[in-house]
């Protein structure tokens, strides 16, 4: 941490007049710049498993330090990349693509955050909660991406039913998970103990799922070390084999 301070203060005081990092640290640096290269558009995915190409939202972020208004008047980006790639990275200078909500994976998550706090204490509340969100705008604006057709919009313009669908199916699983209790019949949530320890520690459902599977009293030291590598905060954290 010490080198690498010492080194963004030697570059923002142009001491340094090239900076060179790996993509993972590239993020994190926030210094401007005259030229930014990106040499190579591919990275390794661990949730994945194979080599996938960056995202247009990060090509921008680190294009983003070239040029800054307050430091230059003008900036440059390179970037290096294969041929077969190059009209993708080229349609970005032509085309903004649009930003759609990852709402629907974390919302069982959220639900119970939300639930938690006392803020939403049924099935009602969880929908009009819903209705405030990015992921709402984003299926009225782009129906078809998230399953909905222009049939439906059309019979449902406020995508109330699909909102309900959406709940149930989250509510649903916390309770399968032991995270809240939930009354089909009145549409009512009450929060558990496991539920309060998810949301305060920031663990996913699925994770609290598999630690309840799991967790014995007598359970010994590995035993631990092996039902935290399966939970989901870890999936992405690969071991080496030797």
């Amino acid at each position: 941490r010490v080198d690498r301070t010492l080194v963004e203060d030697l570059f923002g005081d142009k001491h340094i007049q090239v900076l060179v990092s790996t993509a993972t640290l590239a993020w994190g640096v926030n210094l401007p710049a005259h030229t930014v290269i990106i040499k190579g558009t591919q990275i390794y995915n661990a949730e994945k498993g194979k080599w996938t190409e960056l995202s247009p939202l990060d090509i921008m972020q680190m294009f983003g330090r070239a040029g800054r208004p307050a430091h230059d008047t003008e900036g440059e980006g390179m970037m290096i990349t294969s041929h077969t790639e190059l009209q993708y990275y080229l349609s970005l200078n032509n085309m903004q693509l649009p930003i759609e909500s990852q709402f629907i994976p974390k919302l069982a998550d959220n639900l119970n955050a939300e639930i938690v706090l006392g803020s939403i204490q049924n099935v009602g509340d969880a929908v009009n909660w819903l209705g405030y969100t990015y992921l709402y705008i984003c299926m009225l604006r782009s129906p078809t991406i998230y399953g909905i057709s222009y049939d439906d919009l059309e019979k449902d313009k406020l995508l109330e039913q699909r909102r309900v669908d959406l709940i149930h199916t989250a509510a649903t699983m916390l309770d399968k998970n032991n995270l809240i209790k939930y009354d089909r019949k009145s549409g009512n949530f009450q929060v558990t103990d496991i539920g309060r320890v998810a949301s305060h520690y920031y663990i996913a459902h699925s994770s609290m799922a598999t630690f309840n599977d799991h967790l014995k009293p007598s359970i010994g030291d590995i035993e631990i070390f092996r039902l935290f590598s399966l939970s989901a905060e870890f999936k992405q954290i690969s071991v080496r084999e030797e």
